[in-house]
């Protein structure tokens, strides 16, 4: 979910920053206007999370690359932090995201189950999925959910946040698991859950693709005849 950073004063005249997570500009703004009546807060300020797209040099080699943040300034001096030259920092443009194929979801919560059984963390799992995966929508939701985890947030909150590229009953049942205290066993329920979901689907294009075939081949054959 797309998350939207605000900036302001209070009655004493202190700066007041926060995020929160809306679907668009105009859920945020409702949000924190409602935050801000409540505290007092006289907002000037309202920035979306967005990819940029930036050119680094260091040791004479180019690198290219793209990292999510609420400001130009916020990558570049990140870059600068891990010893990069900065040649070129530009928002892009086309930030769509696709949803990941079932598949993926699928993948990602059936070798969670597999490493939770094998006792790894639940932070070492995510770590190396991140590094594993090839869908950038999965992998930067992944990477959202590792953040917020590390900076103490419920994890119900962190997963439904991920609802429309995990889907709502993987992100429920994920966000459950980690309070349940049985982190694998639900994993592995919701795995097969999934696998089983994805053959019933799967089988049922099948069924129906096949008579389709079927109809069509009947009425090339009739209208060969009648013509």
């Amino acid at each position: 979910m797309p998350e939207f950073r605000f900036e302001g004063t209070n009655v004493t005249g202190r700066v007041v920053r926060g995020v929160i997570s809306a679907e668009t500009m105009s859920d945020a703004r409702r949000k924190i206007s409602d935050l801000s009546n409540r505290h007092h807060v006289k907002v000037s300020k309202i920035l979306k999370r967005r990819t940029f797209i930036y050119k680094v040099r260091r040791d004479g080699m180019i690198t290219k690359g793209e990292q999510r943040a609420f400001t130009k300034d916020e990558v570049s001096t990140a870059l600068k932090n891990l010893g990069y030259e900065v040649q070129d920092i530009q928002l892009k443009v086309l930030d769509f995201k696709l949803k990941p194929p079932t598949s993926e979801v699928v993948t990602f919560v059936r070798v969670s189950a597999d490493m939770l059984r094998e006792k790894l963390s639940f932070g070492d799992v995510l770590q190396l999925l991140i590094e594993d995966t090839q869908n950038a929508t999965l992998r930067e939701a992944l990477k959202e959910i590792n953040v917020d985890l590390r900076q103490g947030k419920d994890s119900e909150e962190a997963f439904t946040k991920q609802e429309k590229v995990l889907g709502r009953f993987t992100s429920r049942m994920l966000g459950l698991a980690a309070k349940s205290g049985n982190m694998a066993d639900i994993y592995e329920s919701t795995a097969k859950f999934l696998e089983r979901n994805a053959d019933f689907k799967r089988n049922l294009r099948s069924a129906l693709i096949t008579p389709f075939f079927t109809i069509l081949a009947l009425l090339a054959a009739t209208l060969f005849y009648v013509m």
